[in-house]
């Protein structure tokens, strides 16, 4: 995803002996003389401004700082000698550079209360305005979590109830229908339905982008939407960016960049147009076995859709009669009036198989 750089904010860096808090681009601490270690971290201070000098850009450019492999001590990445020994700096350790060090806030900060006197001081102090202490890093303190009421056992035990009675209902819901007996049935009823859809041509709203539109159809509305999202910016496009955060250049200072996208607008529109759709249905019915497919009386603009058919064979077993919808229509042809079939009826009395004597 393309980055948008907008400048650069001066980090910080905390001395481990005496912890105080120093500008990034500074090699020594203020407060105690020790110079930086080569794996002290780089962090975004309480409070910073966004720079975007051509100096401030170059010196960042230039790259990681270099650790003298011999003092120590940090030198620019385009230094060839260490400017405190003379050291060459061909074997110095590279800062690293490239962590994402959190979102750029600009604006004031919390005050910082001085941990030996008590003092408040502003977010940006190094050491404190009433008795020099070093200040640490200022510390964001999360809200306390609101609690949430335990459930009381009494609704617990309905909830676990509820759902066992569920579970149960379920299960024995499956064991009954796939329970059955055998029993022998005598036909005494055919029936057959046979439907034949008829098909018309309907104005039908549609939408699509407005290239995408069939030829010599009425277009009735458009409306600029989000067609896609691309890397780089075309003509008429929309730059969306996400929230800026700084990214460690390993030189004290942070780039401030945002990941930017590009919104392509185009016409959506919405049409109409003629499509063939299921206006009537014409079914025939009876009780024989000779199904007949009803007669179609089509006016002009309509056709034939597509044709469905249901055959059922009644019986007469325990006193009782059944209907078991056929397969097919050669089994159900086998429903001669007087026949004998083997039946399988489940629990809710449901005829589940019916096969001939």
């Amino acid at each position: 995803m393309p980055r948008k750089e907008l400048g650069y904010v001066q980090l910080e860096w905390t001395c481990p002996a005496c912890q105080t808090r120093n500008p990034g681009p500074q090699r020594t601490c203020s407060g105690c003389g020790a110079p930086q270690p080569d794996d002290v971290e780089f962090h975004l201070p309480a409070e910073a401004s966004l720079l975007t000098d051509e100096e401030t850009a170059a010196q960042a450019a230039a790259g990681p700082d270099i650790h003298c492999p011999y003092c120590d001590a940090r030198n620019p990445a385009d230094a060839q000698t260490c400017r405190q020994c003379g050291a060459q700096l061909d074997a110095g350790k590279k800062r690293e550079a490239g962590a994402v060090l959190g979102a750029f806030q600009p604006g004031p900060a919390p005050e910082v209360q001085c941990p030996a006197c008590g003092a408040q001081n502003p977010a940006s102090a190094r050491v404190c305005q009433q008795c020099g202490a070093a200040l640490g890093r200022p510390t964001k303190t999360a809200p306390a979590a609101r609690p949430r009421p335990a459930p009381s056992g009494g609704c617990l035990r309905y909830v676990l109830l509820a759902v066992g009675l569920l579970v149960a209902a379920m299960i024995t819901y499956g064991v009954l229908a796939n329970r059955t007996a055998g029993t022998v049935g005598t036909v005494v009823e055919a029936r057959w339905t046979q439907t034949i859809q008829v098909e018309g041509l309907v104005p039908v709203e549609r939408s699509a982008w407005r290239d995408e539109i069939p030829p010599d159809v009425t277009v009735e509305a458009c409306t600029a939407q989000v067609r896609e999202v691309v890397d780089e910016p075309v003509p008429g496009s929309q730059e969306i960016c996400g929230t800026p955060y700084t990214v460690d250049t390993g030189t004290g200072l942070g780039q401030v960049v945002q990941d930017c996208r590009y919104q392509v607008y185009a016409d959506r529109c919405t049409y109409q147009v003629e499509e063939w759709q299921v206006i009537d249905r014409v079914t025939a019915t009876g009780n024989d076995l000779a199904p007949r497919w009803p007669v179609l009386s089509l006016a002009e603009g309509q056709r034939e859709g597509e044709r469905s058919a249901r055959y059922e064979c009644v019986f007469m077993a325990n006193d009782r009669q059944y209907a078991y919808q056929m397969r097919s229509v050669e089994e159900w042809a086998q429903c001669q009036p007087n026949s004998r079939w083997l039946l399988e009826i489940n629990t809710f009395g449901q005829v589940v198989s019916a096969r001939p004597e």
